[in-house]
């Protein structure tokens, strides 16, 4: 329908053969337009009709000729009966100039028209009718998306879609016999503000400011689409958390798509390059474990079915190829709340390439990606994936990647902060079907450790790497692994724990699960496995090493530095049963040594351990604290050498170690519990050799089960024990030591003799020579006495009473010799004696009874006059009479005290003079004042005293 139409004919009609008009106007004409659910116009069967010819008739289009056509007001309704889409045009202005129906006559038209959402239509061109033809330039502005809602319905769960759009294009529309030819060139579109809206579950929102189409061209008779470029520019994907709250996990600067062809006949897609630039990457990882990403994802099952059919339907019909994709200028940032503070990483620009992706996922694809740490570093990778399979073979690089973004982690197994550390690294990594692998070198660099509650080094090293290593899921295999300026401690507390377990947290449960430790991602199965993993590392190389020791148990803290720690372990690996060779080597304090050589199973030394650890020229002032401990004196000076075994095997220990201590000096005393009152002064003097060197074999065994177990405390407890002994009895000792065995502890006099015998100066002589070369021991000696002494005085001083009596003559000091009770003049003078100094009755009456118990027989005849007894009787049976008269009078021989401890003092003065003339050190050697002892038969043991000789003052002493 329409409002007023109006026709001027022109009188050119006559001449020309054909209805020629001026000009018609048609004012606010109305119609209606059906797609209709087959395809089909309701307009087709018009068209059709004006557009053929009545082959039985011969009939023709009329012979039209429009000088000017206007359409102004015009109204269409547009339905779309396939999509239940509505829309009204208005106002439709139409403009025509030159219209002919006559052949090849080319008319001019111009459309301009406004839909009911507000679009913008301008339509011009060059038109014939006969044939039916069109050709010209269509332009369409502020077309709003939203109104195109219905044509999304199908497409859950998109709710809605907004922006506007504007589209231009050259194009040519023929129609002939029924059959429709369209071409569009130089198509132009352009999205701005496109928003694309989800529903539930799961609120999502994609959007780009600016979509652009360029160049391109559509073939309607092959079916076929071609664009120049296709560029998005500020895009983003926006989403809301399951538990609430927005984020924007998603942010795009531009997308560009450039030589796109689409075959939509031959179901064929080639796309020349896909560029992405400045994009950024977001994800969040909550404390319960869940990311949002992939939590929203798999809350929008729709798109990712949609994605999977998309890619079952390429792979069974369409065929696709991308040249090259790029990406490049991007950033990422992932927040772990799931630990304590939160650990954040960022990446920045970020590139990846992949040529010749296509629908055969067989096909290798050449790959280069890339990416800078926010905190320093960067990583490069270049290779080939294939995706069918999936894998990759890929050469990656990886320089100076810091290691701070992993405290957060570490914060949550040790009270540690990790002040430095890079990671650096480059080799082949290869995926495939039977497991992934990498092989290439790794090296961490510049390491430091710090311990969080005081910020103190805890451990440090400059580098530890790999130039070439092999890892796969199932063991690392590293050739030569190389440690270089290790700087760490060991510190044993007063409480004797260690600062090694300080350190780590303790793993307490809340609810079965482990405290302070970071959640698992939702999903995982906790009661999966990973299968065990081996390491074998055939030679680690340390050099440039420093250990702290510190033991603060001890009454006096102790500390020690190894420095210059240099060597190597062959063979480490954590397979049972198999230990590793060590060859250690590092320098104490200046000029010390430490080394250890052996066998250890590291990942089980408990199990098995065979080192030995051997220290020379050890400043022994670093040991005070243990002798402090368990000796109760501190160390002035001395040098140390330390051969230890560390001998495990099952838990059990069993060890032989040999110390040895070059000039060795005590200091004063202190106050310990657990020390043991030992004459340390005395037990050094004896084992320093004249060179001021002390040797000690130490054996030591033990549990390491037993809750007591310290190899710090059997070391001293077995020098105590070794200490002990030495103490106890120091002669044996020395002789010990000299091959005197027991002599040194027997040097005797016979009784009532000032002068030691030739065997027994032989003794003195051989306690010499120990004496000379042990400089620090002293020799006191007493001379003695015993009652032996008072009997040999005493027969002495009788026999040569009855010597003179008897007629002998004798010089002054003259030993008597022996007497003969067989001589008649020894007879008579003991006789004479005895009746003088005890009695000629007590004569007669021995004298009687020595007959009766010569005549016993005849006892019994003179039982009545005797004046013995039987006992007394029996007694005197075979003994010779003058040797008892001997007896009886020398019990009663006077010696006094003064005779006694004169011998004494003879004695002591005789051995001093052959100790003297023996060698024996005069400043070493000291006489004391004579004592008593007791003897044992006819020898009196002499008394020495060894002693730690001072420098200056008494000599501290212990008695033998």
């Amino acid at each position: 329908g329409f409002r007023e139409l109006k026709i001027d004919l022109s009188v050119a009609s006559i001449f020309s053969r054909a209805w020629v008009f001026d000009d018609i106007r048609l004012d606010e004409p109305e119609a209606t337009v059906v797609l209709q659910p087959d395809g089909l116009l309701n307009w087709s069967p018009l068209i059709e009709a004006l557009n053929s010819k009545d082959e039985k008739s011969d009939a023709a289009l009329p012979r039209l000729d429009i000088r000017s056509f206007i359409l102004a007001g015009g109204k269409i309704d547009f339905n779309d009966k396939r999509a239940a889409f509505a829309t009204r045009i208005q106002p439709l202005d139409l403009e025509l100039s030159d219209i002919s129906t006559l052949p090849d006559d080319r008319g001019h038209y111009k459309l301009s028209a406004r839909t009911a959402f507000g679009a913008r239509v301008l339509w011009q061109g060059e038109a014939t009718l006969s044939p039916m033809a069109v050709a010209g330039s269509l332009g369409i502005e502020n077309l709003q998306l939203a109104s195109l809602a219905p044509y999304l319905k199908d497409t859950p769960p998109m709710a809605a879609l907004s922006g506007s759009a504007s589209l231009s294009s050259d194009y040519r529309l023929a129609y002939a016999t029924g059959r429709i030819d369209l071409t569009l060139d130089k198509l132009m579109a352009t999205l701005s503000g496109a928003r694309l809206k989800t529903g539930t579950p799961v609120a999502a929102e994609i959007a780009a400011d600016v979509i652009e189409a360029r160049n391109g061209r559509y073939d309607l008779a092959k079916n076929s689409l071609t664009l120049g470029t296709l560029n998005f520019k500020g895009s983003r994907l926006d989403l809301q958390r399951p538990a609430g709250g927005p984020f924007k996990p998603l942010q795009l600067g531009s997308l560009a798509l450039e030589d796109i062809q689409v075959d939509l006949a031959g179901k064929s897609l080639a796309v020349g390059r896909i560029a992405l630039k400045d994009g950024r990457l977001k994800a969040v990882r909550d404390a319960q474990g869940h990311l949002d990403v992939l939590a929203a994802w798999q809350a929008i099952p729709s798109p990712a079915a949609s994605i999977r059919s998309s890619s079952k339907a390429a792979g069974t019909g369409w065929r696709y190829r991308v040249d090259k994709l790029e990406l490049s200028g991007f950033s990422a940032s992932f927040r772990d709340e799931s630990v304590a503070p939160a650990a954040d990483l960022a990446l920045e620009d970020i590139a990846l390439s992949l040529d010749g992706i296509s629908e055969n996922l067989a096909a290798p694809l050449p790959m280069r990606a890339s990416f800078r740490a926010r905190d320093g570093g960067r990583f490069d990778a270049a290779g080939k994936i294939v995706p069918a399979e999936p894998s990759a073979d890929l050469k990656l690089r990886l320089a100076d990647l810091a290691l701070k973004p992993v405290q957060p982690y570490l914060a949550t197994q040790a009270r540690l902060v990790l002040e430095s550390g890079l990671v650096g690294g480059e080799g082949r990594a290869i995926y495939n079907k039977r497991g992934g692998g990498f092989r290439g070198g790794i090296s961490i660099r510049d390491l430091r450790l710090n311990e969080s509650d005081t910020g103190e080094r805890f451990l440090a090293w400059k580098s530890l790497g790999s130039r070439d290593l092999e890892v796969t899921a199932a063991k690392l295999d590293i050739p030569d692994l190389t440690l270089d300026g290790l700087d760490t401690k060991l510190i044993i507390h007063k409480d004797k724990s260690i600062n090694v377990s300080d350190i780590l947290r303790k793993r307490t449960t809340d609810a079965g699960a482990p405290a302070n430790l970071p959640a698992p991602i939702a999903g995982a199965d906790p009661e999966k496995r990973a299968p065990s993993f081996v390491v074998n590392i055939d030679r680690l190389r340390v050099g440039n090493g420093e250990v702290d020791f510190a033991d603060h148990s001890l009454a006096l803290p102790f500390g020690a530095r190894i420095q210059r720690l240099r060597g190597a372990v062959i063979g480490l690996s954590s397979r049972p049963g198999a230990p590793a060779q060590v060859e250690l080597e590092g320098q104490v304090d200046d000029y010390g040594l430490a080394r250890a050589v052996g066998q250890i199973d590291m990942f089980n030394p408990t199990e098995f351990t065979d080192l030995k650890v051997i220290f020379r020229n050890v400043e022994m002032t670093r040991l005070t604290p243990y002798s402090a401990t368990f000796a109760g004196r501190k160390i002035d000076s001395g040098k140390l050498s330390l051969d230890l075994e560390y001998k495990v095997k099952k838990r059990q220990l069993a060890g032989e170690n040999q110390i040895i201590m070059d000039q060795l000096t005590l200091g004063e005393r202190v106050d310990s519990a657990e020390a043991r009152n030992l004459p340390l002064d005395l037990v050094v003097a004896l084992l320093q050799d004249s060179d001021g060197r002390i040797e000690l074999g130490l054996p030591v065994s033990g549990s390491l089960d037993d809750p007591q177990f310290s190899y710090g405390g059997l070391i001293w407890k077995a020098i105590a024990n070794v200490v002990g002994k030495i103490a106890a009895a120091p002669f044996r000792a020395l002789g010990a030591l000299f091959g005197g065995g027991e002599k040194f502890e027997s040097i005797v006099f016979e009784t009532g003799e000032a002068q030691l015998t030739p065997p027994e100066r032989e003794k003195l002589a051989r306690l010499v020579g120990a004496l000379n070369k042990r400089p620090g021991l002293s020799l006191t000696l007493h001379g003695v006495y015993a009652d032996a002494d008072r009997v040999s005085l005493q027969e002495r001083q009788l026999r040569r009473t009855v010597a003179e009596r008897s007629g002998q003559r004798l010089e002054s000091g003259e030993h008597p010799g022996p007497l003969s009770t067989r001589t008649p003049n020894i007879q008579a003078a003991l006789e004479t004696l005895f009746s003088e100094r005890i009695g000629g009755s007590e004569l007669a009456t021995l004298k009687e009874g020595f007959r009766k118990a010569m005549m016993s027989r005849l006892s019994g005849l003179m039982r009545e006059e005797k004046a013995l007894s039987d006992e007394q009787v029996a007694s005197l049976k075979g003994a010779d009479f003058h040797a008892i008269l001997f007896e009886r009078l020398r019990e009663r021989e006077t010696v006094t005290e003064i005779q006694l401890l004169a011998l004494a003092k003879a004695r002591g003065e005789n051995t001093a003079a052959s100790l003297k003339a023996a060698g024996a050190p005069g400043d070493r050697v000291i006489l004391a004042v004579p004592e008593k002892v007791d003897s044992e038969g006819r020898d009196v043991p002499l008394k020495l005293v060894l002693g730690a000789a001072p420098k200056s003052g008494t000599p501290a002493a212990i008695s033998n």
